[in-house]
């Protein structure tokens, strides 16, 4: 048993295990009603709240309120991913560890990164849920929508992709590093709060910014948010609609910067997993 725990996995074996973690961790999230609360339905609240209450979008020309409102739905869809990733994917692995699930883990030939790429995938199908509950509601409210090209929603999806996989690892590292695991689901639902208010509602209002706002087209959750603007809303007028200074993320940096954020996020999520969780007794 124990040469065959630290083996590395056949790529076959790999997938399969990818599988299982993936399959095992959507069943708990489908049946959590709390966390569908949390992660779908607050936020569409919270948009809802915003552009009824905070934003008086019926003294605007019908074109502009459509435009606000288009953004605000992508905010608050960043918000619901983040909450997914975040806070949703700490929960998972601090129910696993009190359970102490991980001590059987630890004694099969379970792969760490199996572990982590299969809650994640899970993580990932959800967010993308959740994401398009907020825009639908959005669409349901007047929000205007269109495609900026045909590789539009691919851009779009991997923007997500990347800002999933670096939210991930901070939650990983929160659960392997802090002393009490459950006070991780604390701590990350802070980090959502903070990250959504100190970037100008994840990078839609940076003027709310009292700094520079150039920050926000670098920062992983304000970057994939103006990207995703620009990519889904037909904005005329960028300074206009209240997303300008900095211009939209167009560059091929930061396309490159959001493929960093993937790659660094992965490799911390892996390693973090398999040093902690894992303690090193599986390759």
């Amino acid at each position: 048993m124990g040469t065959d725990t630290r083996r590395s996995p056949l790529p076959g074996r790999f997938l399969e295990q990818t599988g299982a973690f993936a399959a095992r961790a959507l069943r708990t999230l489908r049946r959590n009603g709390a966390v569908v609360f949390w992660s779908v339905a607050f936020p569409a609240l919270f948009y809802l709240l915003t552009v009824y209450l905070l934003i008086n979008t019926s003294s605007m020309p019908a074109e502009a309120a459509g435009i606000v409102k288009a953004t605000n739905a992508i905010s608050y869809g960043t918000f619901a991913a983040l909450v997914v990733f975040l806070n949703t994917f700490s929960q998972s692995l601090v129910a696993d560890v009190e359970g102490g699930r991980y001590a059987q883990f630890r004694a099969l030939p379970v792969s760490p990164g199996a572990d982590f790429f299969g809650r994640f995938v899970a993580a990932y199908a959800f967010a993308v849920v959740a994401v398009a509950v907020v825009l639908a509601v959005g669409v349901a409210t007047g929000a205007t929508f269109g495609l900026q090209s045909v590789i539009s929603i691919p851009v779009v999806l991997l923007g997500l992709l990347a800002l999933g996989l670096f939210a991930a690892s901070i939650a990983v590292v929160l659960v392997a590093a802090v002393p009490e695991p459950k006070f991780a689901s604390i701590i990350t639902i802070t980090l959502v709060l903070l990250a959504f208010f100190l970037t100008g509602y994840n990078g839609v209002q940076p003027a709310l910014v009292a700094s520079t706002a150039e920050f926000v087209n670098y920062v992983p959750n304000g970057l994939a948010t103006r990207l995703a603007v620009y990519h889904l809303v037909p904005v005329g007028d960028w300074a206009a609609a209240g997303l300008a200074e900095p211009s939209a993320p167009t560059a091929p940096r930061y396309l490159a910067l959001l493929a960093a954020y993937a790659v660094a996020g992965a490799g911390v999520a892996v390693i973090a997993t398999r040093r902690s969780l894992y303690r090193g007794e599986i390759q």
